[in-house]
């Protein structure tokens, strides 16, 4: 290998080389390095390429600058501090610039990029759709044009007051509160908040939105006669979420493979709690199911598919014609009184405590995830409670 040659120009401690083909215009591109004294040791640094726009009078004023600076205690003193420093110096600049912008950057802005990705992803269809509206009626006029590091207890109330102005109930408002929340805590996990979250410092309207009302089982057999007068299988539908105590979402999902006709039990995959769970067949419930086992196609998967043989995402609306045909819900005001699809779970479980079921028997037939959530059919067993107080009379 050929020697290195080194040549000097007339800037002392000033050194090139030439590149052996490459062109800088006519002349050998030629390598720049300074040479200096550094606490007693020589030192050579490499400066650059003239064709990267270094020039040897380049070279001579940096070398100047580092003598200056050693001589005067001062920093830079060689050529990878300069380096260093100016790395330092740029990172800082970059972190201030994002520290700026995310001062700046508004809640609409954290919705768009990062939350709404993710709730669409991993929600359901009908939950990300009632937060969306949330988003859109209520949560971005209050506080969307609002830096989102920014947003307060005082900008969450203007959340509160346009709701209530509307007649929303204090549930939709608790449920436009908890999205933002969650907002927040997606930006905190995805490490561009790290601040309180200021629905912890908001106070949250207090409701009781349990249904209390059931059927009476006078009730019941007219609703299931009239909902036999429908096709869709919305009387077994009904059937099982009374009689099995399932949820619409439960039923909808069932498919043929959960249905266990030799032990009378239903495999519920997808729960509320997320946990799988199992509920037992009544003996009509399992007569009417195995009816339409025998009638649907044998390659049927869906228990209760639409027309195309797909999942259902809704109950059908047979079911509120029959409620209202039945004037069930004329006399009451208030939506907890009010019969729903939901009302023959609850009455699954109000019939079942009233023959003296143990609550926590129930909470397990229920899918509840903790017993506080079935206590509130306690009072309908005022006798089994009078007489477990009964026993310190022996």
């Amino acid at each position: 290998m050929a020697k290195t040659t080194w040549s000097k120009t007339k800037f002392p401690g000033v050194r090139y080389r030439e590149h052996e083909t490459r062109k800088h215009g006519i002349q050998p591109d030629k390598y720049y390095t300074i040479t200096y004294k550094h606490n007693g040791k020589t030192k050579t640094e490499a400066v650059g390429w003239a064709s990267n726009g270094v020039k040897p009078q380049d070279a001579a004023n940096l070398l100047g600058e580092l003598k200056s600076n050693h001589a005067q205690g001062k920093f830079p003193q060689t050529l990878k501090q300069k380096k260093e420093m100016a790395e330092a110096q740029l990172k800082e600049e970059r972190l201030l610039e994002e520290a700026r912008h995310r001062a700046e950057i508004s809640f609409d802005e954290i919705w768009k990029r990062f939350y709404e990705p993710q709730a669409k992803t991993n929600k359901s269809e009908k939950s990300w759709k009632r937060e969306e509206s949330l988003y859109r009626l209520w949560i971005s006029p209050a506080i969307g044009k609002i830096p989102f590091v920014a947003v307060s207890p005082t900008d969450l109330e203007q959340i509160k007051q346009s709701m209530s102005q509307k007649d929303r109930s204090p549930r939709s408002i608790q449920y436009a509160l908890a999205t933002v929340r969650q907002v927040y805590n997606i930006a905190k996990n995805l490490d561009i908040f790290s601040g309180d979250n200021p629905v912890q410092k908001t106070k949250i309207p207090k409701t009781d939105n349990r249904r209390i009302r059931f059927l009476s089982e006078d009730e019941a057999s007219q609703l299931l006669d009239e909902l036999r007068t429908y096709e869709s299988n919305i009387h077994l539908i009904a059937l099982v979420s009374l009689y099995c105590g399932l949820r619409a979402g439960e039923i909808l999902n069932l498919e043929w493979r959960d249905i266990d006709f030799d032990n009378d039990m239903i495999l519920i995959r997808e729960s509320k709690s997320g946990l799988a769970r199992h509920a037992f067949m009544t003996k009509q419930v399992k007569r009417e199911l195995e009816g339409l086992r025998k009638s649907s196609p044998k390659s049927a998967q869906i228990v209760f598919g639409g027309k195309d043989g797909n999942r259902r995402y809704e109950i059908p609306r047979a079911f509120s014609k029959s409620v209202t045909k039945l004037k069930f819900n004329e006399d009451h005001s208030d939506r907890r009184q009010k019969v729903v699809f939901h009302t023959l779970r609850h009455t699954f479980a109000s019939w079942l405590v009233q023959r003296g079921t143990p609550l926590y028997t129930v909470a397990k037939l229920m899918g509840h995830s903790t017993l506080a959530m079935t206590e509130r059919y306690a009072h309908l067993a005022p006798d089994n409670l009078k007489a477990a107080v009964a026993v310190l009379d022996d």
